[in-house]
């Protein structure tokens, strides 16, 4: 068998790679291995959109131990704090939107949370996953799992009123500007 990682040639059925020490799972349907967090139990927290996110998050788990990896997420780099609110990230919504409130941090902001958003994810979902099984019996787990994680569809509502009154303030402003500097600004004729 040949590792998927670093190419060497290991023994047929082996869990761990000898050469660089990366965890070899067969299964592509359970890549998600810390903690003992399955698939199943992912695809119950996160709800819709669960496949783009345990293919994301396995990126965070490949070699057998928990790493950060740059990877890109659209929906955090455009919409940041709505998207944290969707994906019920309470706390670090508050603190985006704070950080929105410096000047010339913004597009920053975007960037960042756009490269680092799937990690934030994988470790609040992680976070929540093994503090519910804690708590709830295996019965119940996956229902629990579902109500506890999974995303609030009203931000998609509020998402779109708040874009349309953007709009409209925007368009406001600008016929405004466009009528006061008609009537201020002398014509020249030649």
């Amino acid at each position: 068998m040949i590792c998927p990682y670093c190419k060497e040639t290991i023994q047929n059925g082996a869990i761990k790679c000898r050469y660089c020490g990366s965890m070899i799972n067969l299964d592509p349907e359970n890549t998600i291995n810390i903690d003992c967090i399955s698939s199943d139990e992912i695809r119950a927290f996160v709800g819709s959109n669960a496949n783009y996110y345990i293919q994301a998050f396995s990126r965070f788990t490949i070699s057998g131990c928990e790493k950060f990896s740059v990877s890109w997420n659209w929906s955090c780099f455009g919409f940041t704090f709505l998207w944290m609110v969707y994906r019920k990230m309470y706390s670090l919504a508050v603190v985006t939107f704070v950080v929105f409130c410096i000047p010339g941090v913004n597009i920053l902001l975007h960037i960042g949370a756009g490269m680092i958003g799937n990690y934030l994810y994988y470790r609040h979902a992680k976070g929540k996953i093994v503090e519910i099984r804690t708590t709830q019996s295996t019965q119940n787990l996956y229902q629990v799992l579902e109500e506890v994680g999974g995303v609030n569809r009203w931000v998609v509502t509020i998402g779109i009123i708040m874009s349309l009154l953007i709009m409209i303030l925007f368009a406001l402003f600008f016929t405004t500007m466009i009528a006061f500097m008609g009537e201020h600004i002398p014509r020249m004729t030649i």
